[in-house]
């Protein structure tokens, strides 16, 4: 699957930014809302900076494991030399390494030491982030306060770079992202007015066994038309619930559960067992599997929403969206949702949960029941 966007596609504002702005040598901040574009500039401008000195010293900070991947995804596609490898922030923070230029994504849910320190240790230090999608009051790994916008902007002497259009993202999940939080303004943004529109599907089935089978089987047709997709949860427990019912379903042995020395689930291990038992699921995520080799698997990529920050997918599902859910943050809710290029899918059993309540007028309704007793008549006629 390819990621990164050519040059010449890029549109004025885009080109503007790359070709002028990052050439001023001042610190920027790249604003914009969700499939703005963001990451992808980050890339050019590197691209940029080597054009000019092919020596330069790079540091890309990153959030998270997966974004990792996907910058060296992107990169790659381009062509930019594989010596410059992207790094967490927490990774970030334990050298003391200075750079000339570094570039740093999802900005909004850093603390000030880390801006500070980024600066400092910097000539020009290009940042991208969207303050309407900060799911952190404290950072989990500094225990300090996230940065404000002001603060993004003061802390690093940057000049703020908006981005106005909105690439990603179908018009239907625009409504529904408006409906649930208004107060962001979505609909302030420009929209790719060539994009296809889908509407949202919100499909409810009786019991959490058959919105588990109506998932996966909308999953594995999916990825045999070569489409990627995710399936995004809350909790880790959730990730084990789900993949156990899948594994009931196929009539496999469920995962025999392994933690480490921290309580934290041994995904390699679950990843391991379930390609021995040829269950085309991956779990992506802390480090655990490869998202390039799982795209070009056509796997079915399984990821928490907090891993899920900064991807996109052509497909995403939403399980488990009843009262009983583990998402207690609207925000979280809503970078769930638009990692979808596409197709978006809300799933629940029993009563929806809240947050699906101020959205489901904007959504195409699904009975699970329905659609599996349909699939499985065509199983048995032939079709």
């Amino acid at each position: 699957m390819s990621w990164m966007i050519e040059s010449d596609k890029l549109d004025v504002d885009q080109k503007h930014f790359i070709f002028e702005e990052v050439t001023t040598g001042n610190n920027i901040w790249i604003n914009g809302f969700a499939g703005s574009g963001k990451s992808i500039l980050l890339v050019h401008a590197i691209i940029e900076k080597l054009k000019k000195d092919e020596n330069a010293s790079i540091c890309i900070v990153v959030f998270t494991h997966s974004l990792i991947e996907m910058f060296e995804l992107g990169m790659n596609e381009l062509g930019i030399d594989g010596n410059i490898k992207p790094m967490t922030y927490y990774e970030f923070q334990k050298n003391n390494t200075s750079y000339d230029y570094i570039f740093c994504d999802e900005v909004q849910d850093l603390p000030k030491s880390i801006l500070k320190d980024m600066k400092e240790r910097s000539k020009q230090l290009i940042l991208a982030g969207d303050s309407n999608q900060s799911i952190y009051d404290i950072n989990p790994k500094t225990n300090e306060p996230t940065v404000t916008p002001t603060e993004i902007v003061d802390i690093t002497n940057s000049n703020e770079y908006i981005l106005s259009t909105i690439y990603r993202l179908t018009k239907s999940i625009i409504n529904v992202v408006s409906l649930l939080l208004p107060k962001i303004d979505i609909f302030s943004a420009k929209t790719d007015r060539t994009k296809q529109d889908i509407t949202v599907k919100l499909c409810n089935g009786e019991n959490l066994e058959m919105e588990v089978e109506y998932i996966i089987k909308e999953a594995e047709e999916l990825t045999s038309i070569d489409e990627s997709l995710v399936i995004i949860l809350p909790k880790h427990d959730d990730i084990i619930n789900f993949i156990n019912i899948v594994l009931d379903i196929k009539k496999i042995a469920k995962w025999n559960v392994t933690k480490d020395n921290f309580n934290k689930y041994r995904y390699d291990l679950l990843n391991k067992y379930l390609k021995e038992n040829n269950v085309n699921i991956e779990y992506i995520g802390n480090k655990y599997g490869d998202l390039s080799k799982s795209l070009e698997l056509k796997k079915i990529i399984f990821m928490t929403y907090h891993s899920s920050k900064g991807l996109d997918f052509d497909n995403v599902f939403l399980p488990f969206m009843s009262i009983h859910s583990n998402i207690r943050n609207e925000i979280l809710f809503m970078v769930g949702m638009t990692r979808s290029k596409k197709n978006l899918y809300l799933t629940y059993s029993g009563t929806m949960h809240e947050y699906i309540k101020k959205i489901d007028k904007e959504c195409t309704k699904i009975d699970i029941n329905d659609t599996l007793n349909k699939k499985d008549k065509e199983i048995d006629i032939g079709f």
